[in-house]
């Protein structure tokens, strides 16, 4: 379901610091929100795709390891950069217990089909008081209730789980951490893409093909939409900072799964295979 130039797997490591500053000044996308801390330490970025942030996190100090799924972009990071990137899941690297201080799943929890055996997995290579930083499309956002299946981050079947801020809370507080804080960060797209999908749902074009999302001046226009819809809680991207306690897991009683915050049994939620 991931090609070869999906954005993730590109080379990114080159960043014109002009441009980033332009888009500071015009209220642009800029990149996460990823918690302070005082000093640098073991960071890993799950689904790290070439490993342009983890690049940049090193720069910082930090020493830093990622995850990835496609061996293409990971031998793209270990190669180009001489990254620690291992090509596979975040189970199969069998990382050390209370290994990190910082871990991190920047749009990829929503592609992973076991949630809640990723988060027992990322509880236990944490350490003690370690952070985990997680965004994710908000499914309950104004956008979502707009554009419903035309919604440009719905993404079925590539996004496996759909989480608002109140059902990835339960869910991470049942994995045994406590939620520090929730940070709304989203893009042009959830506006601007899902209306170019509903103009294309009657013809066979891609959701990146149209006038309307390739226009550079609507671009900016719904980024400060969805700057507003950030600031009023309601946006479509959640980032949220969660604390490890030092507690078991309710894993069983965990609820993976979230349809704006619907009523949904636990008994009805099939195993992961």
């Amino acid at each position: 379901m991931y090609p070869a130039d999906y954005y993730a797997y590109q080379d990114k490591f080159q960043v014109s610091k002009w441009r980033q500053f332009a888009k500071k000044v015009l209220g642009y996308h800029i990149g996460t929100k990823d918690p302070g801390f005082p000093s640098p330490g073991r960071v890993l970025d799950i689904g790290c795709g070439s490993g342009w942030w983890l690049e940049g996190m090193r720069a910082q100090g930090w020493e830093t390891f990622g995850v990835e799924i496609s061996e293409q972009a990971a031998a793209l990071g270990r190669i180009s950069k001489g990254l620690q990137i291992f090509a596979g899941t975040l189970e199969d690297a069998s990382f050390d217990e209370q290994s990190f201080d910082f871990v991190r799943a920047n749009h990829s929890l929503e592609h992973i089909s076991c949630p809640n055996e990723t988060l027992d997995t990322v509880h236990r290579i944490l350490k003690p008081e370690g952070k985990f930083m997680v965004g994710v499309p908000n499914v309950n956002s104004f956008n979502a209730r707009l554009f419903g299946e035309y919604w440009w981050h719905l993404c079925a079947p590539v996004h496996t789980f759909s989480y608002s801020v109140k059902t990835l809370s339960h869910l991470l507080d049942k994995h045994g951490f406590r939620v520090e804080r929730v940070k709304f960060n989203s893009d042009y797209f959830g506006i601007l893409g899902s209306f170019q999908i509903w103009l294309n749902r009657n013809t066979k074009k891609k959701s990146m093909q149209g006038f309307f999302v390739n226009s550079y001046p609507l671009r900016l226009l719904c980024q400060w939409m969805a700057n507003l819809t950030d600031l009023f809680g309601c946006g479509d991207m959640i980032e949220i900072t969660a604390v490890k306690l030092n507690r078991p897991s309710t894993r069983r009683d965990a609820l993976p799964l979230a349809y704006a915050d619907g009523n949904e049994s636990v008994s009805d939620i099939p195993a992961c295979k």
